[in-house]
């Protein structure tokens, strides 16, 4: 076997990552309209307000796939416009906390955000191509 991608399997990792960057994007940019926060920054706020309000900065790097040092450097952004606030732990481990502008900002986006992700993924894709998507998604996080 080759140790290059074919131009099938090269077009599929294409069309992957683009279904990923045009969700991403289409989704921000309604965002922006009732908001400052960038994609990255929403991303992060609600992986957070999903943990309960507070998680681990190594967990949350981890369950958003980013490196240390990328969530690190993001974090301390956020935390200069008191979206977020760090608390280091007993166990020298560091706590990553929602502050109540952090909150107020991810719920202005609530409803904005909900309407782009149905009118971008739920209206496009079919049921069959979102249970073949939730299944995917699942083994790739079980064999990861």
């Amino acid at each position: 076997m080759d140790d290059h991608l074919t131009a099938s399997e090269m077009e599929i990792w294409r069309s992957a990552l683009k279904i990923a960057d045009l969700l991403r994007y289409r989704v921000s940019l309604d965002v922006k309209e009732v908001s400052d926060l960038s994609q990255a920054e929403h991303s992060v706020l609600m992986h957070i307000k999903e943990a309960g309000a507070s998680i681990g900065q190594q967990r949350l790097a981890d369950t958003m796939y980013w490196s240390k040092s990328r969530l690190s450097r993001q974090l301390t952004r956020m935390q200069a416009k008191g979206l977020i606030d760090r608390k280091l732990c007993e166990d020298k481990s560091m706590l990553v906390r929602l502050t109540t502008h952090g909150r107020e900002a991810l719920e202005a986006t609530d409803i904005i955000h909900a309407r782009s992700v149905r009118r971008n993924l739920f209206e496009v894709a079919g049921e069959q191509e979102l249970t073949i998507l939730l299944r995917l998604a699942d083994r790739l996080v079980r064999e990861g």
